[in-house]
């Protein structure tokens, strides 16, 4: 893989060179999805122009590219989960040769490959979950700001690791995540910001009681033990909510006030 290639974007721009060449169609574009929506990746246009790199749509191409043939070969990481696709595009019926099917498989692998590498990069080991590394990335591309953080920080997470041990402890923050992720939507990420400190960035809640609803569903999450190794195991959290509702902020400023938010919860808990 050439040198210049730091991201998925950069391979996908890669692959239509390669691609350009071998199939004279009117257009190729790849796409990834980003929560709900797909985004084009990177696009060719060989005659008039259909798409450009940074477009984004829901489920329906039919949208874009109206009636037009299109054949498209889903991009899968190695999990077999679809994070996006190669779509040819043209006014006349497609119908690729099985030669030209493997090489469009194998640049679909290619990319396949790609994301992989940068979820390694951009998720913490043990939960699965983003990283901070994620967080920076969001934080260089001035990505949109969500309309609503979390900050989460297990109370008292220290005197579990003492009493029980380390391991014990990394298979509850597992435990603790999974439950997390059933009270939130396919949009919204979670970050582990520290040992014990978690962040869940929202979006698209249209009001700020939206964020309080799912403040009392992840406060309830806790409410039941959770089972360790067969043991039940009792912790709570202290959280603090930050939304950019009717102002602008960053994403940035967002997470600082939610820490200082869950501070603030944090002191109160200790107070007799």
């Amino acid at each position: 893989m050439p040198s210049k290639i730091r991201s998925f974007d950069d391979a996908a721009g890669h692959v239509l060179q390669l691609l350009t060449p071998l199939f004279h169609v009117d257009t190729l574009f790849i796409t990834v999805r980003e929560g709900t929506n797909h985004r084009i990746a990177s696009a060719y246009n060989r005659k008039d122009t259909l798409v450009q790199s940074g477009m984004t749509f829901q489920s329906d191409i039919s949208a874009i590219i109206g009636q037009r043939s299109h054949y498209i070969v889903p991009i899968s990481t190695s999990d077999c989960v679809v994070h996006g696709a190669l779509y040819l595009v043209d006014r006349t019926p497609l119908s690729p040769s099985e030669e030209e099917q493997s090489i469009l498989n194998s640049m679909a692998a290619l990319l396949g490959y790609t994301i992989d590498l940068e979820l390694a990069t951009v998720t913490d080991s043990l939960t699965g979950v983003y990283n901070r590394r994620f967080l920076d990335e969001l934080f260089q591309r001035n990505a949109e700001v969500p309309l609503g953080v979390m900050f989460i920080d297990l109370n008292d997470f220290k005197q579990i690791n003492d009493q029980f041990g380390h391991e014990f402890g990394d298979l509850l923050l597992v435990e603790m995540v999974n439950r997390l992720k059933q009270q939130i939507r396919h949009s919204d990420r979670i970050v582990r910001y520290g040992g014990d400190e978690f962040i869940i960035c929202f979006q698209n809640l249209s009001e700020d009681n939206g964020v309080r609803t799912v403040y009392d569903k992840i406060n309830a999450a806790f409410l039941d033990p959770f089972l360790v190794q067969g043991q039940p195991v009792r912790i709570s959290a202290s959280i603090g909510v930050s939304s950019n509702q009717g102002r602008y902020s960053s994403l940035k400023q967002l997470i600082t006030d939610a820490d200082l938010a869950m501070y603030h919860m944090k002191q109160s808990r200790k107070k007799p």
